[in-house]
């Protein structure tokens, strides 16, 4: 169920699509985290203007997705070294 909606976040009004509630859920979640954590730096730098501030958002959101993506690549590779360890292992259980 794709549906337009409509978040408030750092002092704008945006619209997207939400392809399901989950999704819709999601998207207003992101947008609370990133209203708080430009409360959060404005407080911390209070000289800085708004779009500084979205400006270190953004930075601060790209490195943990670029660390998160590191990661899930680490766990992707260790899945298939596991995989074809359980293979090789039921192999030699089939020759018993």
């Amino acid at each position: 169920m794709k549906r337009i909606i409509t978040v408030p976040t750092l002092g704008g009004i945006y619209k997207f699509t939400a392809d399901s509630p989950e999704d819709e859920e999601i998207i207003r979640k992101v947008a609370k985290a990133v209203n708080s954590k430009s409360e959060g730096l404005k407080k911390m730098y209070p000289g800085k203007t708004e779009a500084e501030i979205s400006r270190m958002i953004a930075l601060n959101e790209g490195i943990k997705a670029a660390r998160m993506q590191k990661l899930l690549e680490s766990i992707e590779d260790e899945v298939g070294i596991m995989q074809k360890e359980l293979e090789s292992y039921l192999d030699n259980i089939v020759k018993i």
